[in-house]
């Protein structure tokens, strides 16, 4: 068997029990369950490289077909449906959210809508899709071009900047403080765009490319380069004050260091990996509903929401697969 067949042959188990951790520590963004001092270690450390982790993945997964312009275009309608499904379900909160929640004219709350739709989000976690429907096309485009070093180069290029101004805002002088407010008026939450996002995508290109090389590592190896990207990231994030803590600069070696471990830890427990990978979708989408009607009702206390969120997603998620047998559209969900 040539290494070619045997890379395209394999199976990759252990990143869909990635993407399932990503999943849960997504819902952990939103349902914080944790206060006090464990909020920045646990949120603003670990559950802000579940994104990343998404794009670098989708990036992978991508890029590792060679892909042609006809499977791209099939990507982006793939991705198109997800985003016009999810839209529908939370259509309720997004229009009101979009045009009522405020006193802006309609104009203005429809200029607004239309900006969102392409730099932050529609939807609760739209950003996600639309970053990824710009930045493979963008980065497949270069990639005809350049090479995905260069790519990788421009997405850091952008990125720096990003964190600079967001994640490090408390420590910029008055002048680039009011830039940066200029910007984030103008362009929303630009942290939470393609433009973040690029360098994501380029990196999961660049693992695609060297995938046989990095299974050829020692094991040791990556292990040594997650646990060392990890405390450097637990440094970052402990010694400093974040305005936004969404992105940090080494939130880029850490992602790539765990993307890369997985791979090289490949797992064949005896799992039903496809409903796995639905999960994860779903609950990427649907916890946002189950927030809303949870947090901050006093309900339940912090951590118990956050495990009665996840367990309504899950039930959200065995429901809509049954359904999706007897309702195809409904597959446009994951």
């Amino acid at each position: 068997m040539t290494a070619a067949v045997a890379q395209s042959s394999r199976t990759y188990h252990s990143i869909d029990l990635l993407k399932v951790v990503a999943a849960l520590l997504v819902v952990t963004i939103h349902a914080r369950p944790f206060e006090g001092e464990a909020y920045p270690l646990f949120i603003s450390l670990f559950s802000r490289m579940a994104v990343p982790v998404f794009f670098v993945v989708s990036a992978f997964f991508f890029f590792r077909k060679n892909p042609t312009t006809p499977m791209l275009k099939h990507y982006l309608k793939r991705m198109g449906l997800l985003y016009a499904f999810w839209f529908v379900v939370e259509a309720y909160f997004t229009i009101d959210a979009a045009f009522f929640a405020h006193n802006w004219s309609t104009g203005k709350a429809f200029a607004i809508f239309l900006r969102n739709a392409v730099l932050n989000s529609t939807f609760s976690g739209s950003w996600f899709i639309m970053a990824l429907m710009i930045g493979i096309p963008v980065v497949h485009w270069l990639g005809r071009r350049i090479s995905s070093w260069v790519i990788f180069a421009i997405g850091l290029a952008l990125y720096v900047p990003i964190v600079a101004t967001t994640n490090y805002y408390n420590y910029l002088p008055a002048g680039a403080q009011s830039i940066t407010d200029s910007a984030l008026k103008a362009l929303g939450y630009y942290h939470n765009s393609f433009l973040a996002a690029l360098v994501f995508c380029a990196m999961g290109k660049l693992i695609a490319e060297h995938e046989q090389a990095i299974a050829k590592w020692k094991g040791w190896t990556s292990t040594a380069l997650v646990l060392l990207c990890a405390g450097g990231a637990a440094l970052e994030v402990a010694g400093h004050s974040a305005r936004f803590d969404d992105c940090y600069f080494m939130l880029v070696p850490t992602t790539a260091a765990i993307v890369i471990w997985v791979l090289q830890h490949e797992v064949n427990w005896n799992l039903p990996y496809q409903h796995l990978r639905n999960f994860s979708t779903i609950t990427y989408f649907s916890h946002f509903i189950f927030v809303w009607f949870l947090t901050g009702k006093g309900i339940f206390t912090p951590i118990a929401t956050y495990f009665v969120i996840v367990v309504f997603c899950i039930i959200t998620s065995l429901i809509l697969r049954s359904l999706a047998r007897h309702i195809p559209f409904l597959t446009y969900a994951y």
